[in-house]
C-alpha cells in the first residue's frame, strides 16, 4: 500500500510515529506517575522512528525537510522529542508537548507530501540553519508555553505539586521562552543576511518579516519585563501563552490569507 508522496516504507514510519506518540499521550494524560525511564525510553522510540522517516525523506529528496507544509510539521514536531529528551528528563512538561507532537504531525498529514526539489534560492546552507532555529524556536516556545499551563493551572495539570516544584516550573517557563526568543533572534539574523546575499536588501517587505516582527515583540515584552522589573512567574505564564497563541495565529495566517511571499509553505496554496 503506498499512500501519494510517500514509499510503503515512509508510511510505515511515518504512521507509526504518530501511532506511538498518541499512546504515549494517553498514558501521560490518564497515569500521572508514570516512570521517568519509561517516558524517556518512549520518547526516545519515537524519536528514532521518525528520524528514520526524516534521514529517508533527506535522501530521496536531497535536501532537509523544509519544502512546504508536512515538511515543516516532521521537523518542528522531531525537534519537539529531541528537546523532550534533553530538557525534560523528569517527565513534567510530556502530558502537554507530545500531544503537541501528535497535533503538529496530524496537521502535517492535511497538505500535500509529495517530496520536491528546493526551487534555486532555497539551495543555501543559510537557509538550513536558518529554518533549524525556527523549530528551535518553536520547540523551545512550546515548552513554555506547556510550564505556563502548570504554572497557572496547577490546581487541575499541575497536581500533586508543591509551592516549590511550582516556582521551579515558573523558573522553567522563563528559561524555555528566553532560549525560544534568542533562538527566534538568531533565526532572523540569519535570514536577513540571506536576504541581502539573494535580494540586496536585508528587509523587502515580505509579509512573514513584518508578521515575524509582531511575533518578535509577543515574546520580547515577558523577556525584558523579566529582566527590567523582575515580572513574576504567573505574568511571565500568561504572556508566554498569549506569545504562543499569537504566534501560531500569525503563522495560520501567513498559511491561508491571499498574501504573496518568497518563503516556501505549500505550492498549491502560495506561488513563488
Amino acid at each position: 500500500m503506498r499512500e501519494e508522496g510517500m514509499s510503503s516504507t515512509e508510511m510505515i514510519l511515518f504512521y507509526s510515529t504518530i501511532a506511538i506518540a498518541t499512546i504515549l499521550s494517553g498514558i501521560l494524560f490518564y497515569f500521572k506517575n508514570i516512570s521517568k525511564k519509561t517516558y524517556l525510553l518512549l520518547v526516545g522510540i519515537i524519536l528514532v522512528i521518525e528520524g528514520i522517516f526524516i534521514g529517508i525523506r533527506w535522501y530521496n529528496t536531497g535536501h532537509p525537510p523544509i519544502f512546504g507544509t508536512f515538511e515543516a510539521t516532521i521537523s518542528a514536531s522531531w525537534m519537539l522529542l529531541f528537546l523532550a529528551v534533553l530538557i525534560d528528563r523528569k517527565a513534567q512538561f510530556g502530558r502537554i508537548v507530545i500531544p503537541f507532537v501528535v497535533l503538529t504531525l496530524l496537521y502535517g498529514v492535511l497538505f500535500d507530501k509529495a517530496g520536491k526539489p528546493l526551487i534555486i534560492s532555497e539551495q543555501s546552507y543559510w537557509v538550513y540553519f536558518h529554518a533549524l532555529f525556527a523549530w528551535l524556536a518553536y520547540g523551545f516556545y512550546t515548552f513554555s508555553f506547556a510550564g505556563a499551563v502548570l504554572t497557572l493551572g496547577h490546581g487541575k495539570w499541575g497536581e500533586g505539586y508543591g509551592k516549590e516544584i511550582i516556582e521551579n516550573i515558573g523558573e522553567f517557563t522563563y528559561k524555555a521562552l528566553l532560549n525560544g526568543f534568542l533562538a527566534q533572534t538568531i533565526m532572523y539574523v540569519l535570514g536577513s543576511y540571506y536576504s541581502i546575499r539573494l535580494h540586496g536588501n536585508w528587509w523587502i517587505w515580505d509579509p512573514v518579516e513584518y508578521l515575524f516582527v509582531v511575533s518578535w515583540c509577543l515574546y520580547a515584552i515577558p523577556v525584558h519585563g523579566k529582566i527590567l522589573y523582575g515580572w513574576g512567574g504567573q505574568r511571565i505564564a500568561r504572556l508566554s501563552i498569549l506569545g504562543m497563541v499569537g504566534t501560531m495565529f500569525l503563522y495560520w495566517s501567513l498559511i491561508y490569507l491571499p498574501w504573496a511571499t518568497y518563503h516556501i509553505f505549500d505550492v498549491e496554496i502560495k506561488i513563488h
